[in-house]
């Protein structure tokens, strides 16, 4: 890959890491916020439903997380000059890919392994 396109994602990787880490500070803020007295029937109700409201927010949170490691260690890529090549196979990721999942670590083939068996392919336990 050239330093040229390496740079333009790398760019694309750090503006999204930016706009995940805002969100996240936000939706921290929000899910630890307390609402309501817990007095009365309607404020019991209330309760339920920030506390589902909460849930939500965290495991949204955990999912952000998740796509900030995997940015993360694609910028880790980009430093060590790795990045655009298959962690499975080595093989060139193809542009349009990195374009649509700028992390992507794996080539469709072994990202469809990964899903599939949960290790890229040849890294299967023998039986």
């Amino acid at each position: 890959m050239r330093a040229r396109d390496r740079e333009k994602f790398k760019k694309l990787l750090l503006d999204r890491r930016r706009q995940l880490t805002g969100t996240l500070s936000s939706m921290a803020e929000e899910a630890l916020k307390t609402h309501g007295t817990g007095q009365g029937i309607d404020d019991i109700a209330d309760m339920g439903s920030d506390q589902y409201e909460q849930e939500l927010t965290l495991g949204l949170m955990a999912t952000e997380r998740v796509e900030v490691q995997s940015i993360d260690q694609a910028l880790d890529r980009v430093d060590d000059g790795t990045y655009g090549k298959c962690c499975g196979c080595k093989t060139a990721i193809p542009v349009p890919r990195l374009t649509a999942v700028p992390a992507a670590q794996y080539c469709i083939e072994c990202q469809s392994h990964v899903e599939k068996y949960g290790v890229p392919p040849g890294e299967e336990e023998e039986e």
